[in-house]
């Protein structure tokens, strides 16, 4: 049966009186009902929703059925809501392996109905793991897009409370939410509570808010995705990775990705295929949120300065970086040929400084001269 896991999600929640998951599981159903064609029947139960004494929803307002929850102590909100409609439409830029990770993820999720009539339960749990800045927020952000669930993102360092009775309190809540709510449930900063347990520095009660998360994790099963997200992967409980089927290993880019990242990032400035190979060639070891920044650094400084943006103001740009201070372009030219003479050669200095190969091989042929002459003393 196509819509058999919103129909159950619509009399589990009939039996428990939870208006919100009903709500909601009615909407998902309709969507999908609309999706299908089938516009009649879901006019049908667009009016049984609205129809107040029919089902006694109408009362719930919008506020009500996507408020999240708030902290036991401070009241303030533990989570940010955000919609499909309102995160940008981007590609992700990932590597071969962790790029068909994703892309199973969401043939899984997209065929969901078949697998769970198969009396399989759906796969729904994914753990993001490596540096900070090479994109596991964005890779959540894209997951919401495509599933066109709502993005639900706590951090968990947030959650932890000088009491650790609130601690429990306000996971029960964000996964009561989770449970009630079809969304991709992020869980950022991971590792705050999801620690090794026999770790001896522990106290006992968080070791066991660490069990109660991996079992409220076990317990989601309504359409909902859980991602974890950590920059410290060493630190968690191994009990935590079997918790996560789908287990994404975000390193710093390659330089294919670090190439489409830059080819996105500059494409309406006036760069060529090759500009970007040199560029992307130079910023090797470099994040996809560092290589974000600089890219927003040079049109910044091109906007100021009222100039067009060429290879040169990456190299300079790259030089600043890492501290090194030329002034004189005859120096630069020496300096980045003896750093890279593969990458700077001669072909790519002239392109860089707009300059005649004749000229950069005379400057390479001064300082070779130099060299030899130093050597020599």
């Amino acid at each position: 049966m196509e819509y058999s896991a919103e129909i159950l999600k619509i009399v589990e929640g009939c039996m428990k009186m939870d208006k919100i998951k009903v709500y909601n599981y009615t909407q998902l159903l309709i969507k999908k009902l609309k999706e299908n064609g089938e516009i009649r029947l879901a006019e049908k139960f667009e009016k049984i929703i609205a129809s107040k004494s029919e089902t006694n929803l109408k009362s719930l307002n919008m506020q009500t059925i996507y408020k999240v929850p708030v902290d036991s102590e401070s009241r303030l909100p533990i989570a940010d809501r955000l919609e499909p409609a309102e995160i940008e439409e981007m590609p992700v830029f990932l590597n071969k392996e962790c790029k068909n990770e994703i892309d199973k993820f969401l043939e899984y999720y997209n065929n969901r109905n078949q697998i769970i009539n198969n009396g399989i339960n759906l796969p729904n749990t994914l753990i993001f793991f490596g540096p900070p800045g090479c994109g596991k927020s964005k890779l959540a952000e894209y997951i919401s897009k495509k599933t066109e669930l709502p993005l639900i993102t706590t951090r968990l360092d947030g959650l932890i409370s000088s009491y650790l009775g609130s601690t429990a309190k306000n996971i029960r809540a964000i996964f009561n939410y989770a449970q009630s709510v079809p969304c991709v449930l992020f869980l950022d900063e991971f590792d705050a509570i999801a620690k090794v347990r026999d770790d001896k520095n522990e106290l006992g009660e968080l070791k066991r808010i660490v069990n109660s998360l991996l079992q409220n994790i076990d317990s989601i099963q309504n359409g909902s995705i859980i991602i974890a997200a950590t920059n410290h992967e060493k630190l968690l409980d191994p009990a935590v990775w079997r918790r996560f089927m789908f287990k994404i290993n975000l390193q710093k880019p390659e330089y294919e990705v670090r190439f489409n990242i830059i080819n996105k990032l500059v494409s309406n400035m006036n760069l060529k295929k090759e500009d970007i190979d040199i560029i992307a060639q130079l910023y090797e070891g470099f994040t996809g949120a560092e290589l974000e920044q600089i890219c927003n650094k040079v049109k910044m400084d091109a906007i100021i300065d009222k100039k067009e943006i060429s290879l040169i103001n990456f190299v300079e740009y790259y030089l600043r970086h890492k501290h090194i201070v030329i002034d004189n372009h005859k120096e630069k030219i020496k300096y980045l040929n003896n750093m890279n003479n593969k990458l700077f050669s001669g072909t790519n200095l002239a392109r860089i400084f707009n300059y005649s190969k004749p000229y950069i091989s005379q400057i390479l042929k001064e300082d070779r001269e130099g060299w030899k002459k130093n050597c020599q003393l």
